[in-house]
């Protein structure tokens, strides 16, 4: 197709025609070289007037036949044809082919049949930035990116200030006609995805994150404390510091309470805030199990204050480093999102996690570590990060101080698309460091399901929207929502089906013990619920447990300890009356505690299977939502009840009422 002929000046790297036919800006196009052969170009701007179209262009160039882009020698010819470029040859000249160990993040605006992939090898070893403002697509892109290295087998790990990326186990039921236009389809990475938190009563669904308390220098002490030091405090600290072999805190106050200088009690009292936390211990999540071939890691942080963010990112980000540097676990991605917080602009103060985070964008590469910084605030990220970026990806940005931080970090942005990035559809990025020149990708839809949008204060389901009248007496509920909606279920089943709602009276209840977990349990049928899908776990209507005296108590609780043994065994552990201990085991064994077995004992099926109750842990969050439904079932069990047997087995430390959204599926 012929879109006009040049016109007016012509230099080795810029041109303009005059339009004959349809022409639009960032289109490109194909000029023939008087050397033979095809130069690609893209219009940059259009310009109108009462007797004429110009579009201006951007040589690009064109591939020798060693297979390099090289740019023209020799202006082009005027009057000579400006033709609209064949995908092929786009394809080629840009080389947007698919590539060995490629992520698909999406195809070039304009060109549907054109797929644009990212070089995994390149991504990770010269670092990515996402940046727009709040609302246009960052997590979004991220995910599509998440779930390319997932795909790979790369493991993952996800600083998550705002639980957006717990979705990625799920497949996405809705877009099915954007994904089919992209050519992806649905995917769940539930068996992949592991989510972590700081703090579990607040975030259910996710595992405890403990740090390492074992290998703590006085610069990291020094780093993690919540307040600043003056040099007389500091010099105090150094000194309890030299008295120690261990980095235990117990230790640290001991030996600060020993000092006579008043200073000691703001140092006393910091410590005794981090042991508070319960961040640190010495049995620590494991950086080999947080970095895993196939694995994403997320770090959940929701609710933390940010204060203990910054710790938890310093301490976490230097083990998992100083691991990768002596090669005890395999390269990684490192996402932070809402970098602004983590490692801002100097000049917008200094936060614990900046130096590590500092470290890790100018070393990473060098270890086999990449970093994605994420942010809707770049003119807030420092700028020596963004510099140690070579893939960048801008969404819309229209914050002035925002665009032009973009403008002064991000290489091979160009004026014509800085003054477009304002402009850019929701969906669309322009991505520099996959080219020389800037590309504009309309972003695939992810096969996963998208977690970050705005909440929905009104509460308003759209599967519900022409029964508005029901949101008038309906009311706010603590809910554990199943994986999949109501609206999921009917579009994933082939045939017609109904679906009946239920809500299940449960209480969570949130326990200590060599890692921290929660149980979800059933208040209509008395079960503590293992998987909300299926319902299964262990029924306590088999396992009430009967009166027992304070020293029956205690032997019950050495027996459980034990689970099976003989008389003697608890004998040496009570410290009764061999006597009395026979009595013990014989008023146990008839109130259904203990089960005889020849000359030993073991504790009976359902008491064993409380005394292991971490593998009935849920990892499921309560969250306040406007639901409807078509059945709430009774509570027939007293949750005070509940309560009282599971702290026979755990340390209780909070539990809440909520109720268990769940489906039941028939043919309609």
């Amino acid at each position: 197709m012929i879109l006009g002929r040049i016109t007016g000046k012509s230099t080795t790297n810029k041109f303009s025609f005059d339009v004959i036919d349809n022409a639009r800006k960032f289109e490109y196009v194909q000029v023939m070289h008087k050397g033979g052969f095809f130069v690609l170009a893209q219009i940059v701007e259009i310009e109108r007037t009462p007797s004429a179209t110009t579009a201006y262009c951007n040589v690009i160039g064109y591939r020798d036949k060693a297979g390099l882009l090289r740019g023209i020698d020799f202006p082009l010819d005027l009057g000579i044809e400006v033709l609209f470029a064949e995908d092929c040859f786009v394809q080629e000249t840009l080389g947007l082919g698919e590539v060995k160990n490629g992520a698909y993040i999406g195809t070039l605006d304009g060109r549907e049949k054109i797929k644009v992939f990212i070089d995994l090898n390149r991504m990770i070893t010269k670092h990515v930035s996402i940046l727009a403002k709040s609302g246009s697509g960052k997590s979004f892109l991220c995910s599509v990116i998440v779930e390319e290295l997932i795909e790979s087998k790369i493991p993952v790990v996800i600083i998550d200030p705002h639980a957006e990326y717990s979705s990625l186990k799920f497949p996405n039921c809705k877009d099915k006609e954007a994904m089919a236009r992209f050519g992806v389809l649905p995917k769940g990475y539930s068996s992949e995805v592991k989510e972590y938190s700081p703090d579990i009563r607040s975030n259910t669904d996710a595992k405890p994150l403990r740090l390492n308390s074992t290998n703590l220098t006085p610069i990291d002490i020094i780093q993690l404390l919540p307040a600043k030091l003056s040099s007389s405090q500091l010099g105090m600290l150094y000194s309890a510091l030299k008295g120690i072999d261990t980095t235990d805190f117990n230790d640290i106050i001991l030996h600060l309470e020993m000092e006579e200088s008043s200073l000691k009690w703001t140092l006393i009292n910091n410590f005794e805030y981090i042991k508070q936390l319960n961040l640190f211990s010495e049995n620590f999540t494991q950086m080999g199990e947080l970095v895993q071939s196939g694995k994403v890691s997320i770090i959940n942080m929701r609710g933390v204050p940010e204060d203990i963010q910054g710790m938890v990112v310093y301490k976490l980000v230097k083990d998992v480093f100083n691991a990768r540097k002596l090669g005890n676990i395999p390269p990684f991605f490192l996402v932070i999102e809402e970098a602004h917080n983590y490692i801002p602009e100097r000049s917008f103060g200094e936060t614990k996690s900046s130096p590590i985070l500092r470290q890790i964008c100018a070393e990473g590469r060098k270890f086999g570590v990449g970093v994605c910084l994420i942010s809707q605030r770049p003119s807030r990220v420092e700028k020596n990060a963004l510099s140690q970026v070579t893939t960048q990806m801008v969404l819309k940005v229209t914050n002035p101080n925002d665009l032009r931080a973009i403008s002064n970090s991000v290489e091979g942005i160009t004026s014509e698309s800085e003054s477009e990035i304002q402009n850019l559809p929701i969906g669309t990025a322009i991505v520099t460091g996959i080219v020389d020149s800037p590309l504009f990708v309309n972003v695939r839809p992810r096969r996963t399901k998208h977690g970050g949008e705005a909440v929905d204060v009104v509460g308003v389901n759209k599967d519900f929207v022409d029964e508005a009248k029901s949101f008038e007496s309906s009311e706010l509920l603590p809910l554990v929502m199943q994986n999949y909606s109501a609206s999921d279920i009917r579009l994933m089943n082939e045939v017609p089906v109904n679906v009946k709602t239920r809500l299940i009276p449960c209480v969570m209840v949130c326990c200590r013990g060599s890692e921290d977990f929660n149980l979800l349990v059933d208040l209509h049928d008395g079960r503590i619920i293992r998987d909300i899908e299926t319902l299964d776990g262990l029924s306590l209507s088999k396992v009430s447990l009967p009166a027992l005296s304070p020293q029956q108590e205690k032997t019950f609780n050495i027996a459980m300890q034990l689970g099976s043994f003989k008389a003697s065994e608890i004998f040496a552990k009570s410290g009764l009356q061999f006597s009395d201990i026979y009595d013990m085991i014989g008023i146990l064994v008839s109130k259904g505690c203990l089960v005889k077995e020849g000359d030993r004992y073991r504790v009976s099926e359902g008491f064993r299977a409380l005394s292991g109750l971490q593998q009935y842990a849920c990892f499921e969050k309560v969250q306040y939502r406007n639901e409807k439904y078509d059945v709430m079932l009774d509570r027939k069990v007293d949750a005070g009840k509940v309560r009282d047997l599971v702290g026979k087995f755990a340390e209780i430390s909070n539990s809440k009422d909520c109720y268990l959204m769940h489906y039941e599926v028939s043919r309609a």
